[in-house]
């Protein structure tokens, strides 16, 4: 099967591609996948902690704060190596009160979405060795 790398959009979410060498026998040695994975936490982790999701409220601590808590987690476990340095991702823009609950749906989804393949690179790379 060929796949076809889409261009890059609009879109500035970090995605994982073809490109990125996620496949179980170079992700010991690549590390541009590893790379990859870490800035989509930095992404999500960035977004979370947004005006988007400030109003959202719950019993203590609260769902994105645990939410928080696991990517920030899981972005220390990627760089467990030390090769990463801390990214200084750009601060996400100041959305519209109206926006915030469409941009919330948005985000969880992609999160979401981009939850399932990292579990995949993982849960193949696990297996296999």
């Amino acid at each position: 099967m060929n796949l076809v790398e889409e261009k890059p959009s609009e879109d500035l979410t970090p995605q994982i591609r073809c490109s990125d060498n996620c496949d179980p026998n170079k992700l010991g040695s690549d590390q541009s996948c590893l790379r990859r994975i870490r800035e989509a936490l930095q992404h999500y982790r960035a977004l979370l902690g947004s005006d988007v999701f400030a109003e959202v409220g719950g019993p203590d601590p609260s769902p994105v704060a645990t939410l928080q808590g696991a990517l920030a987690q899981l972005t220390s476990l990627v760089q467990q190596d030390g090769s990463f340095a801390e990214g200084s991702a750009a601060p996400p823009q100041q959305s519209q009160p109206w926006e915030r609950p469409l941009l919330r749906r948005r985000i969880l989804h992609q999160l979401r979405s981009f939850s399932a393949v990292m579990a995949r690179v993982f849960a193949h790379s696990a297996a296999t060795r």
